[in-house]
């Protein structure tokens, strides 16, 4: 009777309609407005380019590391080139040999002395070794690795005695006369900044951490297409470098005003961090709302984490109700009890 008793008791429990869960709540209030908007983005390589043999061999020497500055024109790697300079030798002698011939021919050619086939022939053994001696002159040439403007190096890729393939990045500089500076934005971001919109001759500010001051950057480019993982676009800006050069991976602050500009001020809602809930994505936020005594979730644009919480461009509205606790527990169309505050 015992465990008869103690299997009714768990089938009634089971059977028993759930009671709704209880959760915090967050009236959202109207929309803050402001003239500015802060970017948070990083320094970035200018111009990084990376750079490689055109032709497979061994590497015979590397002649510079990361963080080198280099000339334009200076030779920074090597490959082997002892078979090639036989070769070039091979083919100077040969080019020195044909001259002389032809030149002799020519003279015999004048005293009729050989046929007009005879010289013909001379003369296209002379061209055929001139190009061949060309040829191998810019084989030789393309042996040494330069730096193709004045910069920086990025990164060393290669070492020593290692066989590459024509087109392996051997290594990567950079100018350093320019600093780069990449930031996220979404679609509505972008089409705000875009200079292609909005003609102006206004400059965003820039700082930079350790650096004091801040410095007039413009508009370079931006991708034409959402990036896969953040689903963001990416801008980038430029300015000259600085006197106390800044340098790659230094991070920044882009400030922007918005009257400046020509554009319209920033509004955006003010929720506390607890009614956020990440998505899958790292750029994919969402909230859920009391609505009717239920739970609903709904995409959001986060556009600025600040020290009160987080502004929030589209997706919410005042009046709305944010649940801002037990999130995980929530399913869409959940019956909630809401204890708002």
């Amino acid at each position: 009777l015992g465990c008869v008793g103690v299997r009714v008791r768990y089938l009634n429990c089971h059977h028993r309609e759930a009671n709704p869960l209880m959760v915090d709540t967050f009236s959202v209030a109207a929309a803050s407005e402001s003239q500015y908007r802060n970017f948070n983005g990083q320094v970035m390589p200018a111009e990084l380019t990376p750079l490689a043999f055109r032709l497979d061999g061994e590497i015979a020497s590397i002649l510079v590391k990361e963080g080198d500055n280099v000339t334009k024109g200076q030779t920074i790697a090597m490959l082997d080139d002892a078979k090639t300079k036989q070769k070039l030798n091979d083919a100077q002698a040969k080019y020195e040999l044909a001259l002389k011939q032809v030149k002799r021919g020519q003279e015999l050619r004048t005293n009729k002395m050989i046929s007009r086939a005879e010289l013909d022939e001379l003369t296209a053994n002379f061209q055929l070794a001139e190009a061949n001696l060309g040829s191998a002159k810019v084989v030789m040439k393309y042996m040494r690795l330069r730096a193709p403007f004045d910069g920086v190096v990025s990164s060393v890729d290669k070492k020593k005695f290692e066989n590459v393939s024509p087109g392996e990045q051997v290594i990567a500089i950079y100018q350093n006369n320019k600093v780069y500076v990449k930031i996220e934005v979404s679609d509505s971001v972008l089409a705000m900044l875009n200079p292609a919109t909005n003609a102006q001759d206004y400059k965003p500010m820039a700082s930079f951490a350790g650096h004091s001051g801040s410095y007039p950057i413009a508009y370079y480019e931006h991708t034409s297409e959402l990036h896969p993982q953040s689903q963001t676009y990416e801008l980038w800006l430029r300015m000259p470098q600085t006197d106390q050069p800044i340098l790659p991976g230094t991070s920044a602050k882009v400030s922007v005003d918005l009257v400046k500009a020509g554009l319209n001020t920033y509004k955006a809602y003010q929720v506390p961090m607890t009614a956020i809930d990440a998505g899958r994505q790292s750029q994919d936020f969402y909230v859920w709302k009391l609505e009717q005594g239920e739970a609903h979730r709904y995409p959001v644009t986060v556009d600025q984490i600040t020290g009160s919480g987080a502004l929030v461009g589209t997706g919410i509205e005042k009046g709305d109700v944010l649940i801002k606790s037990n999130l995980r527990k929530l399913r869409d169309g959940m019956k909630i009890k809401g204890a708002e505050l």
